[in-house]
């Protein structure tokens, strides 16, 4: 199986890259530069029109969304590895990938990026400055969660595990107190544990900071 995954460092993609290196599956890396807007060349645009990462080509097909990426990788070649054995924790899995995709991920983007949802200065100022108490709720919620797990679902690490650092190392970048918060920061030492993790943040060039 030829596998290609294109990334850029500490994106959303960093949850992709890190289920790949869990499996221990033969695969390529295309890293993107999104400052320098590789997103939106023709070649990347020809693959993923949204102009977003990550992007995966698994024998010449295309996939994209890191829910749909990740569920593919670890239910589908993972055999069971990082992906819940049972149809329930199965079920909340993709639950919890899709309200961290479609809501955790979105509020952090009304922080990140708040030139996408206003025009004018002052308009992205109150954006961003509504985004940063939600985000900051978004955060205490996953802690909450995690109360009492050692594991995000289930009784052993799965590629939700991995999602959930992407968020907790953007919150701790934006200067939230993610650390501070128990349950959380317990599973993420748990996780940047992992020799994976360790590998995959390394070929990324990024840190927890």
């Amino acid at each position: 199986m030829d596998i290609k995954l294109y990334y850029a460092p500490g994106a959303c993609s960093l949850a992709s890259h890190i289920a790949l290196e869990e499996l221990h599956v033969r695969y390529r890396t295309v890293r993107l530069n999104l400052a320098e807007g590789d997103q939106r060349k023709p070649e990347y645009l020809a693959l993923n029109p949204r102009a977003r990462v990550p992007t995966a080509v698994v024998d010449g097909k295309v996939l994209t969304e890191n829910v749909g990426i990740m569920a593919f990788f670890a239910g589908g070649l993972g055999q069971g590895k990082i992906w819940p054995t049972d149809t329930w924790h199965q079920a909340m899995a993709l639950s919890t990938m899709a309200w961290l995709s479609n809501t955790v991920h979105t509020t952090y983007s009304h922080l990140f990026r708040p030139m996408r949802y206003a025009d004018d200065a002052a308009s992205q100022e109150a954006v961003k400055s509504r985004a940063r108490i939600a985000y900051g709720d978004c955060l205490k919620e996953i802690d909450g969660l995690l109360a009492g797990r050692q594991w995000a679902i289930g009784n052993h690490y799965t590629v939700v595990d991995g999602y959930l650092l992407v968020f907790y190392r953007w919150g701790n970048r934006q200067g939230y107190s993610v650390k501070s918060m128990a349950n959380y920061a317990r599973l993420m030492d748990r996780v940047l544990a992992r020799p994976a993790v360790k590998r995959v943040m390394a070929d990324e060039g990024i840190t927890l900071d």
